[in-house]
């Protein structure tokens, strides 16, 4: 109970003291809407001092004087979500993909709709169109996900009294194509490497990232866990490396979220699974015997001519001029971890051991993965029982 009368200061609400606090209680049903039952609707402050609630106050008014629900935008309100609650929650990969979603295939479809008028309908048509446009299921689920997101954000701050992802249906998966895999032919894979041992008449090579690609081909590397691997990751006696790391280029930001150029972060492997130990074949050890010995004074397993890491794009352009050279058609390395995984395949190597290799954190990724490649292994099964009878 209060044992100072309120005390009022025109805009600040109600302000009083009660036992060691201090408590201000500011009526915000304009900005936000009354409560169910035509409630008003109140947000309290409270503090050590009478002063600090007032401060309190006048930052909460400054701040959403441009964030009022009855009036922002869609567009504006995810950027102020985006910075102010996802910047700090999230990896900055992670941030970077969901900024993406935003701009891209929600902005430009409701973003100019006020929060408070944003309807199930406007919601719904945005990912009907998106997928009549042809962009896969999971980005629309990805799209679908970051209004439910900043929806949920705008519930919990009193910014919204009723929910417009309620009715809103995400489309079946079944009714999308999936999308194949690119990987190699054993053909192309023979051009692929018979490339990359291509030199210059001075003996010097022509791809300065030849053993890498050799290594991808090999072990199914990601692009990322390759790039961050060191020289200590590789055991010679046991033939192995150890993968524990992963190297991505993400935005440089402000405190503002305002990006400008990229830079290279270090994280742990994707998943639990992610950080596991490879055995070599023989062509992966000998990849990796050149590339320890290419630069050996930098702890990097690949570098560049400086020691230093390099990042995914530049792999991806060297890439590029390989298969522009053998007439295969662009696609990144990642399609060489795929190649990999098909000649795992056709070996009849069981999906639990393949996924292991991969890193999967689970079978049934590696399973909606490769899904036409399994189909694939399981009609050449039947059709072998086919012909013995």
């Amino acid at each position: 109970m209060a044992n100072q009368r309120e005390r009022r200061e025109k805009g600040l609400g109600n302000i009083y003291q009660s036992g060691n606090k201090w408590i201000g209680r500011l009526d915000i049903t304009s900005r936000a809407g009354p409560r169910p039952g035509g409630k008003r609707r109140f947000k309290y402050f409270s503090g050590k001092t009478e002063a600090e609630v007032k401060k309190k106050i006048r930052e909460y008014l400054k701040t959403n004087e441009t964030t009022n629900a009855t009036k922002v935008s869609v567009s504006d309100y995810a950027d102020k979500w985006l910075v102010t609650y996802k910047k700090p929650e999230l990896k900055r990969s992670s941030y970077d993909r969901l900024e993406k979603t935003i701009m891209h295939q929600v902005k430009p479809y409701i973003g100019s709709i006020s929060l408070s008028e944003l309807t199930a309908d406007d919601i719904q048509t945005m990912l009907n169109t998106l997928q009549k446009e042809g962009l896969s299921w999971s980005s629309i689920k990805k799209a679908h996900d970051a209004v439910h997101g900043m929806i949920q954000h705008a519930l919990d701050s009193d910014d919204l009294t009723k929910d417009p992802t309620r009715a809103v249906k995400m489309p079946s998966n079944d009714q999308f194509t999936q999308k194949e895999i690119r990987y190699f032919t054993k053909d192309e894979a023979r051009a692929i490497v018979e490339e990359l041992g291509r030199q210059h008449k001075t003996g010097q090579a022509v791809y300065p990232y030849a053993e890498a690609y050799i290594l991808i081909l090999n072990t199914g590397l990601r692009e990322g866990e390759l790039i961050g691997l060191e020289k200590a990751d590789w055991d010679k006696e046991s033939n192995t490396i150890h993968v524990r790391r992963n190297v991505q280029s993400v935005k440089k930001r402000d405190d503002d979220g305002k990006a400008n150029g990229y830079e290279l972060v270090t994280n742990t492997t994707k998943t639990y699974s992610g950080d596991r130990i490879i055995h070599l074949n023989t062509s992966a050890q000998a990849a990796v015997e050149s590339m320890v010995t290419k630069y050996p004074n930098s702890k990097y397993l690949m570098c560049n001519s400086k020691g230093d890491i390099i990042p995914p794009a530049n792999l991806i352009r060297s890439f590029y001029r390989v298969l522009d050279n053998v007439g295969i058609e662009r696609t990144g390395p990642h399609s060489l971890r795929h190649t990999f995984a098909s000649f795992l395949f056709a070996e009849k190597i069981d999906v639990k051991t393949i996924s292991k290799i991969l890193g999967h954190s689970n079978t049934q990724i590696t399973i909606n993965t490769y899904i036409h490649l399994i189909q694939e292994t399981e009609k050449e099964a039947v059709d072998k029982i086919i012909d013995l009878i």
